[in-house]
């Protein structure tokens, strides 16, 4: 692949970015890779988090902000001993129960830095959606509803019919049922 830059060299530069959700990606030369800047980054920056994380809950500790604030900043944990002011300097809690005390002003906070306050998991969000479409799907057609219901009653009985002449070795009627089952199901 032809560095997308120069158009001459071979592209063994692979940069992409992230912006708001957008992924840009180039592809580029070594020599164009340097010209932009992107050879010589240095990756091996130290990040102290509880620093990042004070800095971001001090926008919200101003009282042009939330102007009850300092109502919260009196309140303390009962356990710690830690305040709202404590949490916003330290971009730390005391312990599990500031959750609880601090909880009306860290509920948005959490939600801003992570987009949720609850973790569901993949799999919870897939069920989530199944169900919602189920509900829809019953809410726009009922008259459908009503019968897929009679059919899956029906089948319900055909299959407990089913089971009951295997056992008591009823071969022929099975198969009839068995082929009554697979028109409903087919």
């Amino acid at each position: 692949m032809l560095c997308e830059n120069c158009g001459k060299k071979e592209a063994n530069v692979r940069y992409e970015e992230n912006i708001n959700g957008r992924v840009r990606t180039l592809n580029l030369c070594e020599e164009c890779s340097k010209k932009l800047g992107i050879g010589t980054m240095d990756f091996s920056m130290p990040i102290d988090f509880s620093s990042f994380f004070g800095e971001f809950m001090e926008d919200f500790a101003t009282p042009e902000f939330m102007p009850l604030l300092n109502n919260v900043k009196d309140l303390k944990c009962n356990t710690c001993g830690y305040t709202f002011n404590d949490i916003v300097n330290t971009g730390k809690l005391g312990c599990s129960d500031c959750y609880d005390v601090f909880y009306d002003r860290l509920d948005p906070i959490i939600k801003k830095i992570q987009g949720a306050n609850r973790h569901v998991g993949r799999i919870g969000k897939i069920i989530d959606d199944k169900i919602d479409k189920k509900v829809n799907e019953q809410e726009e057609n009922p008259k459908e509803n009503k019968e897929i219901n009679k059919n899956e009653n029906k089948l319900e009985e055909l299959q407990r019919k089913l089971k009951e002449a295997i056992k008591e070795e009823r071969y022929e009627d099975a198969a009839k049922l068995r082929d009554e089952i697979k028109k409903i199901e087919g």
